[in-house]
Formats: structure tokens, sequence, C-alpha cells
């Protein structure tokens, strides 16, 4: 019984697969469903059964409608007419869509924009369903440097048809216009408008994970952090291979003190782009923070190994020795740092802190000097040049120089401990 059961089925299902009034009925669903692969594949099953089964070859120009490839649109309405001369009108409408394309495109070549819009809406109002109606409209737009018009037409093409290769040249295209005037306005200090422009991107474009980064870089230096994760979780959910982007979430959970989240982000990062240094460098110091100094310097050497033009790799490897008073290491990995970066103030100042610590006094002035030279109100480099002066037994010009310490607050108390140091030497006399 389950026998005779199983073959009826069987029979059935064959006589389905051989009707091609049923494979095409199966295809149109599909086709409006939008699951043009099993759509085409019906269509041609059917024509398989009967290769001069009209209504299957005009469902095909239909289905290529859908892909945006009027030439095969054509090429199958064609068809459809010499198996019937009952799709005549199918083809007419075919030929309609040309002549609209032409018009258009003639058109915008006489600066005739809102004309060639009408032709394409022409065909829209017909044929919904066909991409490159939204993409003309949109090329169109571009022409009259209506950015937002026309990203918003190449996404409507997008929609009706995802893998529309013109299209998604379009809106790449237009959407990075609207990323490099937000980094523009974020370089010119203008964060509201630069939030606005990656907005506008990712209102056209959810997957431009690239408009994501910014803002998530954008909210980190306004300090939302919460909302700064949020961001960079999106470009994380797009491309999950985007160094950058766990390098600066990183950053984000080291600002609010999550070290061990940053630690695993920066290790993240390396694992994607094994040569990212500054990486490398915020791991470092975070395993220096964290007293963990083999790790931080099998960490910090290996970067300046990778890239031995690393400015940051070579300080950190200098703050890591002085860490560990080991001041001769810091000095000699502080001297590269600002032989490779003289632009730095911390820099110079902490190569000064170790030439104090080695007593090499004209060293430590000539380091000191160069920190107040890059800034001159920077507290740290007056005391280090003040206690390299002390040093030499210049008690007059230390003072001076302490004088100008104790006006940055963070180096006040030591400024003015040294002060009344000179002023009342038997007073810390042992």
């Amino acid at each position: 019984m389950q026998l005779r059961t199983f073959i009826i089925i069987l029979t059935i299902t064959f006589a389905f697969s051989q009707d091609p009034e049923a494979l095409l009925r199966q295809g149109e669903t599909q086709l409006e469903s939008g699951d043009l692969d099993n759509a085409e594949t019906s269509f041609n099953s059917a024509l398989n059964v009967d290769p001069s089964f009209a209504p299957a070859l005009q469902a095909l120009s239909k289905l290529f409608l859908h892909k945006g490839d009027l030439k095969t649109a054509n090429e199958f309405s064609i068809q459809a007419v010499q198996a019937d001369e009952d799709f005549r009108e199918w083809s007419n409408q075919i030929s309609k869509i040309t002549e609209h394309i032409q018009n258009g495109t003639r058109n915008v070549q006489q600066a005739l924009y809102d004309e060639a819009i009408k032709e394409y809406d022409a065909i829209s109002k017909v044929h919904p369903y066909f991409p490159d109606a939204e993409f003309y409209k949109g090329l169109t737009r571009f022409r009259q440097k209506d950015i937002e018009s026309a990203a918003r037409h190449f996404s409507n093409a997008l929609k009706i048809y995802p893998e529309h290769k013109k299209a998604r040249k379009g809106l790449d295209n237009v959407t990075k216009q609207f990323l490099n005037a937000g980094n523009k306005s974020y370089k010119r200090g203008d964060l509201s408008k630069a939030t606005n422009y990656y907005q506008k991107a990712l209102e056209f474009d959810p997957q431009f994970y690239l408009a994501y980064f910014q803002l998530g870089v954008l909210q980190k230096k306004q300090g939302q952090s919460k909302a700064s994760i949020e961001s960079l979780n999106k470009v994380l959910d797009i491309k999950p291979d985007h160094d950058k982007t766990w390098f600066t979430l990183g950053s984000v959970h080291e600002t609010d003190g999550n070290n061990d989240l940053a630690i695993e982000h920066y290790s993240k990062a390396i694992e994607i782009n094994p040569g990212y240094s500054k990486a490398y460098g915020s791991l470092g110091k975070l395993y220096t923070e964290k007293e963990e100094f083999k790790k931080a310097e099998d960490i910090l050497k290996t970067v300046v190994q990778i890239d031995s033009e690393y400015a940051n790799g070579f300080m950190r490897l200098g703050l890591l020795y002085i860490e560990q008073e080991n001041y001769k290491e810091a000095a000699k990995n502080l001297k590269i740092s600002t032989d490779l970066d003289d632009k730095d103030h911390n820099k110079y100042f902490n190569l000064a802190s170790a030439y104090n610590q080695l007593e090499k006094w004209d060293e430590a002035a000539k380091a000191a000097q160069s920190c107040i030279d890059l800034k001159k109100k920077f507290g740290g480099g007056w005391l280090e040049l003040g206690l390299a002066e002390m040093g030499k037994r210049n008690r007059t010009r230390a003072k001076k120089h302490f004088e100008q310490a104790r006006n940055d607050r963070d180096f006040r108390k030591l400024a003015e401990r040294k002060i009344d140091e000179i002023n009342n030497p038997a007073k810390y006399e042992k």
C-alpha cells in the first residue's frame, strides 16, 4: 500500500515537472517573491518541455527586465513573437522602453534634465520592477550635481535588483562623496555637519561600513563611548575583518578603563593585520600599566622590528624601561623615538627624564629645551630643565626654570618642592 502511494506521488510529481503551464506558474510565483535564479530555472524547464512555449519566453523576457538586462529581455520578446504573434504587444513594450531610454539620454546630453526624468518615469510607471529606470534617474541627477537625489535613485535601483552592478557603483561613488564631505567637516571641527554627512551616507546605503566607522571615531572624540561602541560594532557586523575598527574599539574600551576588553580588541587587530604598529604600541602600553613587563617588552620589541620607523614603538619601549628603572635602555630607545619624530614634545620630556636619572645633565638639558621649544607652557619640560641645571649645580638658573614649571598645575607641587629645596637646602640635607 505504501509503495503504491509513493508511485502515485512520484507519477504526479513527474507529470507536474513535465507540465510547462505548471512550471510557468511556479516560475511566476518565484519571480514575484524575488527568487530570480529559481524562477529562471523554472521558465527554462518549461521550455525544455516545449521549446516553442511563448508564455515562458515572455516570462524570461520579463525576468531579465528585473535584472536590468534590456538586451536579453528584447531577445526573448522577439522569440516569444516568433512562437506566437499574440505576444507582439509585449515586444512593443520592450521597444518602447528602449525608445524612452534613448530619448532620456538625448535630453541629458542637451541638459534637459527634467525632460529626461519624465522619460524614465514613463518606464517606471509601466514597469516598476525595471531597475534601470531608477538607475538612469540617478545618473541624470548626478549630472545635475544633485547628489542626494542621485543616491536615492541608485538606492531604489538596488532595492529592485540588489545585484545591479552599475547602480552599486553609482551609489558607492555618491556615498563616498558624503563620506569625504563628512571627513572634511570633521577636520574643520564641525562635528555636527560631519555627523549629518555620515548619517546621510547610511540613509542611502545601510551597508556602507566606512560611514559607520567614521561615525564611531567622531562619537569617540565627543566622549560618547556607548554610541561609539554601537557604531563600531555595526562595522564588524558588515565587515568583521576591519582591523581599524577592532583597534578603535580597543581605544574606546581603554578610555572607559576596560583594559581587558581593550587588550582583547588590540590583539584581534594584530591577528587580522600582523603589521599594525599602533595596535602593538597600545597593547604594549597596557601590559606596561598592568606591570606585565615581559609581555610588554616582547610586544614592543616585536613592533620596532616590524616597523623600524615607528617612533611611538620606541617611546613605549623607553617608558617600559623607565618603569623598570633601566634608564640606560630607556634613554637609548627614547633617543631613537625623537630622531624619528622631532615634533612631539612628550618624547623629549621622557628623554630628558631618562638622562636626568643617568645624571647626563647636558643631554638632559638639551632634550628638555627641545621639549620647551615645541610646547612652551608645558611644565614638564621646564621641570626637567631645572633638574638638569641643579645637577650642574646652577641653582639660580634651576630656580628660574622651576618657577616656569609651577605655572602648569600638573607639575606645580613638584616644582614648588624643588624651589623650597633651593631656598632651604638645610631642610633637605640627609
